[in-house]
């Protein structure tokens, strides 16, 4: 092949062109997370139809008192509605876990042993704006007795103007190795 030497800008530019397509594509961050729906809202994107039919639905999942926080996220849990569980995260937790959450494609748990008969052990008033629930429950299938377990679960108060409901900012499991977690625990052996 013969190149033109009258056209070393064209040659210099074309190389440019396609050092620079290799380059970003060698180096795109497949990994990163794409933004979520209500990161782009912040900055003020317009919402699909489905982006919207999810804000509403967690928006109206927004509760005013603690406990319901940790009541909502425990049905859910029996449940396995991930869905659910996410929307009762404090923003950070959420943003942390939500790629867990899509893999498991919203799907949370196990069939069996399940949980249940959860109870409420101690209820601790941590600041005006957060408080600590400890809560115990059973691990149970038809084919026996898996045990317990225990979670402490801190829900915090969001204290926008016009945005205050309560959160969950933290869970932290015991391990049983007969219980599946959900994404947002922090699982201790």
């Amino acid at each position: 092949m013969k190149l033109d030497k009258s056209k070393p800008l064209l040659l210099i530019l074309f190389s440019l062109l396609i050092c620079g397509l290799y380059y970003g594509t060698v180096n795109a961050k497949t990994n990163d997370p794409p933004p979520s729906f209500e990161e782009e809202i912040i900055k003020g994107k317009q919402l699909t139809p489905l982006e919207s039919q999810l804000m509403s639905f967690m928006t109206g999942l927004m509760v005013t008192e603690p406990k319901q926080a940790v009541e909502f996220w425990i049905f859910d849990v029996n449940g396995r509605s991930g869905a659910v569980q996410y929307a009762m995260l404090s923003p950070s937790l959420r943003k942390q876990s939500r790629s867990k959450f899509e893999q498991t494609h919203w799907i949370t748990g196990q069939s069996s042993p399940s949980v249940r008969n959860f109870r409420f052990t101690k209820v601790e008033k941590l600041s005006k704006s957060k408080m600590r629930y400890t809560v115990k429950y059973d691990l149970w299938a038809s084919y026996g007795d898996f045990g317990g377990g225990q979670k402490i679960i801190i829900v915090e108060k969001n204290l926008e103007p016009f945005k205050e409901y309560w959160f969950i900012s933290s869970i932290t499991t015991k391990y049983n190795q007969w219980e599946a977690f959900t994404p947002a625990e922090t699982v201790l052996k």
